[in-house]
């Protein structure tokens, strides 16, 4: 899957409209009508934040999809003024 189909089907999932996504990410509202585009390839810590905005949180899984580390959003570190932290 691609990662703004992904992002799209969490906000979905989650009941989110993406202009309601983007502003518990801290976006525009331009950001909500491009962040689904097939075009669009947003980055690790943007996933994290949409992920952490709707109550996910993204995991790095090994080969056997056994889960080794999670990936926190930037937005909830820097809001507790923090470093990055594995969970």
């Amino acid at each position: 899957m691609q990662v703004n189909t992904c992002i799209k089907d969490l906000a979905a999932a989650a009941g989110v409209p993406l202009v309601e996504l983007s502003r518990r990410c801290g976006r525009s509202s331009a950001w909500a009508a491009t962040v689904g585009a097939p075009s669009r390839s947003p980055a690790l810590a943007t996933v994290c934040d949409v992920a952490g905005a709707l109550g996910y949180r993204v995991a790095v899984l090994d080969g056997a999809g056994r889960v080794v580390g999670t990936i926190e959003a930037p937005r909830s570190v820097a809001a507790r003024g923090g470093g990055s932290q594995e969970g």
